[in-house]
Formats: C-alpha cells, structure tokens, sequence
C-alpha cells in the first residue's frame, strides 16, 4: 500500500495573469501558511512569474515545479516541467505533443468544469478514452476553484477507471485559497511526484473555495475592469472637425 506523504498544489496563479497576488506572495504564503512540499504556478499563456520562482526554488522550503496553463481549442491544460512557451488554440493531442517535447507533463485541468470548455463537456463525460488517445498524462480531478456543482465529483467518477493518475489542485487565484486542493504522493520532492505520476500512484483531496472567495474575485475583477475604462476615458481625444 502506498503511504501518503507528500502533498503538491500544481495549479494557481498570480497577478502575471488573472491571480491577484505577485508570485513573490505566493512564495511566502506558501512557505509560511501551508503544509505544500511541491508547487506549480500555472499562469494562463504566461511562463514569466513560473520562471521566476523556479529561478529561485533553493530559497525555499519545497520544490517548484516550472509550468504553465495552455489554452487549447480543447480545454485547458497544465503544462507542467517545461520552461518554453507551449501554443494555445492547438487541439487536446497537439497541446499534448508540444509539452512531451520539452520533456513535460500535460494534465487535463478540470475537464468536466461546463463554464470552460463546454464544447467538450459531453465527450469528455461519455468518452474518458480521448484522454488516452491525445496521449494526456494526468487528469485533474479535484479543483478547488470549480465553479460548477458537482463536476470534481463526475471527474473522479468518468477517470477511475482509464488508468490515467489523478491529481488535486487549487486553481488559487488568491493566496488564501492556495492547498484547498492538492496530491497525496509518496515523497517530498518534485522527483518524487513525477515518478508517482508515471506509476499511477497519486491521489486527489481537496474543499472548494467558499463563496466569500468568488464574491471577492468578481469584485475585485469589477475594480480592475473599472479603473482600465477610466484609463481608457482619460486619454481620449476627440477628433474635431476642420
């Protein structure tokens, strides 16, 4: 029996693309407020904070795992152990490809999540199989962030049984949120969490984010949407006719 040992948040985000915090205080929560032995922050389309931290893993008590979240036509994949930009708009097997060539890891992020790729949503239910064919190495089955009722819970029920690993992540788009959801792995290492991932020995936990956090999220978002409109309004220039 594997003993659980090692806990991994490989999915949250900083202020580089829709997170509200800088990846430096993201670092520090992590160091000061969590039990995490291995993170990933998976940016959408961006690699620069990811870098940066990576760049900076030995100032920390846990690993850093360099990674990035892909927009494919498909869904939205973790590109995980890679430090070059993987393009977005390629298909689910395409996505896949670009990461295996740089040596990384895809994982399916919340793939029955109707609010991100709903175009898929029924395929992905009915046919869990496409997983396998688009050569995905993971699935995430628990996403603390998922704004859908229920779809962490036909996750880990469609993927039980394909023989994919399963992971759990936050999708933290604020410091606190960051572990709400996680994988149990043997180890405490980045090593030791990609060689569970290749054995198939991974678990899921998590809890989803309280309301309070997307009624914060939404607000904020309505502030920043705000000021840029302003900024937008006080640089305009009417043209005047001769």
């Amino acid at each position: 029996m594997v003993k659980w040992t090692g806990r991994a948040d490989l999915h949250m985000h900083t202020n580089v693309s829709d997170g509200v915090h800088s990846v430096q205080q993201v670092l520090d929560y992590v160091s000061q407020q969590t039990r995490l032995d291995v993170i990933a922050i998976t940016d959408h389309d961006r690699l620069d904070a990811s870098l940066w931290a990576y760049e900076r893993r030995a100032n920390y008590p846990f690993d850093i795992v360099p990674g990035v979240e892909v927009t494919s036509a498909d869904g939205h994949v973790l590109a995980l152990w890679v430090t070059q930009p993987v393009p977005k708009g390629l298909s689910l097997a395409e996505t896949a490809a670009a990461i295996h060539e740089q040596d990384g890891i895809a994982v399916l992020a919340h793939p029955l999540e109707p609010t991100i790729a709903p175009h898929n949503f029924l395929r992905y239910l009915t046919q869990p199989s496409v997983l396998i064919q688009a050569n995905i190495d993971a699935v995430e089955v628990m996403n603390a962030g998922a704004f859908t009722p229920g779809c962490n819970w036909l996750a880990q029920r469609a993927y039980r049984n394909i023989g994919l690993p399963v992971v759990g992540n936050s999708d933290a788009h604020m410091i606190a949120s960051i572990g709400s959801g996680f994988t149990w792995f043997a180890g405490r290492t980045a090593a030791d969490l990609r060689m569970a991932l290749a054995l198939g020995q991974t678990a899921a936990e998590g809890t989803p984010w309280p309301i309070t956090t997307y009624l914060r999220l939404l607000h904020i978002s309505i502030q920043q949407r705000r000021s840029a409109f302003l900024a937008t309004r006080s640089t305009y220039v009417p043209q005047t006719r001769p």
